[in-house]
């Protein structure tokens, strides 16, 4: 979605547009997770001007299954995705581009305030690529089914919510091993 930034008028501009399942599916590849979408996402966007800066708020939620992190049954994820940024002209002082020296004390690359700021040249804002980082840092980095999930056994692989295997999943303590080797052995 591209906007131009003579249309923001006084009293704002809404844009709405819906991604595809596929665009949506395409974005949340790249997590690790194994994401994938139940249907496309609408996005709901007010965009304000002040002086040269563009203030944008923006609405999504997203529909998703994933395999569960512990037992890797399929789970549905609906993840709300609402964020603000602030576009700046490239080449402004404080912008997102410009990077100094952080202060003393400091370990940002970056001041702070400028965290969500983003920058813009010409007439046109490109929204596609904040909507697409803002999706990413959405998601959920470890979807479970429930929060009592007993996950997967170690040793045989069995779903342990579904039934116990009797495996014994027991690891010692390394730190004990050397021991082990002490151990008599009983005659058998």
């Amino acid at each position: 979605m591209r906007v131009n930034i003579d249309e923001i008028k006084e009293v704002g501009l809404q844009r709405d547009w819906d991604l595809t399942r596929e665009a949506v599916d395409e974005i949340v590849r790249c997590d690790n997770a194994g994401y994938r979408s139940r249907g496309p996402a609408h996005v709901a966007a007010h965009l304000s001007k002040v002086e040269r800066r563009v203030l944008l708020d923006a609405h999504s939620r997203l529909a998703l299954t994933a395999p569960c992190g512990r037992c890797l049954t399929t789970v549905s994820v609906d993840v709300p995705v609402d964020f603000a940024l602030t576009f700046v002209p490239a080449g402004v002082a404080g912008a997102a581009g410009d990077h100094r020296e952080p202060d003393a004390g400091s370990h940002a690359s970056f001041p702070a305030q400028t965290a969500d700021e983003d920058t813009y040249s010409g007439k046109t804002i490109d929204l596609d690529p904040a909507v697409r980082e803002q999706f990413l840092l959405a998601l959920p980095g470890y979807p479970v089914c429930g929060d009592a999930c007993k996950g997967l056994c170690s040793v045989c692989g069995t779903n342990l919510n579904e039934r116990d295997c009797g495996c014994d999943r027991h690891v010692p303590d390394p730190r004990w091993a050397a021991l082990e080797k002490l151990k008599p052995k009983s005659n058998e």
